[in-house]
């Protein structure tokens, strides 16, 4: 059908600009050109996806994710308290302020609770990870325990003995490894 004006009819507002032109198509005011429409033909921005809340939830984790993490923040405090101390004197040091590399442990004690905490919160952890979760642990532990049975061994002064701090930093250090190492060996004795 085509539409045939005449020279003295004055165009409405809803008369669209061209013959054949839905004036549907054409925005009502240049801001609404923004606005996005669901006209045929026309897409508008995809749906929002749903934002991944954060709630912690203990659960998640694996026992031995619990037993890593609890042990770990155990080495935590453990290097506050007195390592090292003259039984005489009744005089003591504490592990970080022995051996300044224990700090070391001190953040990787804080990564491995940190890590570990994300992971508790959300179903499907949100970042990509280079390496596998049980190899991360593995890490994270080792080195956590060697750098712990490293100032346990190296007594600074002669004369000092060892105090509550050292032994619960090994001990805790031990028990948060061993969790990570068992399905490492378990996997490795599968393969052969």
């Amino acid at each position: 059908m085509v539409r045939v004006t005449r020279p003295d009819h004055v165009g409405s507002s809803d008369d669209p600009p061209f013959p054949g032109v839905s004036a549907s198509q054409f925005p009502r005011t240049p801001g609404d050109q923004y606005i996005p429409s669901a006209a045929s033909g026309q897409h508008g921005p995809p749906p929002a996806a749903p934002a991944r809340e954060f709630r912690l939830d203990p659960r998640r984790l694996s026992r031995s994710d619990q037993a890593v993490g609890g042990a770990s923040l155990v080495v935590l405090i453990s290097l506050f308290l007195p390592w090292f101390g003259f039984s005489t004197l009744g005089a003591s040091i504490s592990g970080t302020t022995a051996h300044g590399y224990l700090v070391l442990v001190v953040i990787t004690a804080l990564l491995i609770a940190g890590y570990l905490l994300l992971r508790s919160g959300w179903d499907e952890f949100p970042l990509p990870l280079p390496v596998p979760h049980e190899t991360l642990l593995l890490a994270g532990t080792g080195v956590q325990f060697l750098l712990v049975l490293a100032g346990f061994l190296d007594v600074p002064l002669a004369g000092l003995g060892w105090d509550i701090g050292a032994y619960l930093a090994v001990a805790a250090a031990t028990l948060a490894m061993l969790p990570a190492v068992l399905p490492a060996l378990r996997a490795r004795s599968s393969r052969r």
